[in-house]
């Protein structure tokens, strides 16, 4: 009985409190982009350069320009998700 009514007491103390407490705690994220946004082709041989007709170094430049615009948006698209991501965690703080 004493038990009950040492409780009750502590439950009317704690309740007489008019200043509340506010609770402040600091979670770490680290976010990572989607494994297909790194994407950047090369060429992982090029032709012997002695033999390459006029044409062939034409094509090879223009592929090594394709593989570096995709590469360039790949990049493109990790800067701006990372950037909409840490926009997502000052708003969620």
């Amino acid at each position: 009985m004493k038990k009950i009514i040492l409780l009750l007491g502590v439950m009317l103390l704690a309740s007489c409190n008019d200043t509340q407490q506010v609770v402040t705690t600091y979670r770490h994220i680290v976010v990572h982009p989607d494994e297909a946004m790194y994407y950047c082709p090369v060429v992982k041989q090029f032709p012997n350069w002695n033999t390459l007709t006029d044409s062939q170094v034409a094509k090879l430049i223009v592929q090594l320009h394709k593989n570096n615009l995709t590469c360039k948006s790949s990049i493109e698209s990790i800067r701006q998700f990372l950037k909409d991501a840490d926009a997502r965690v000052k708003r969620a703080e």
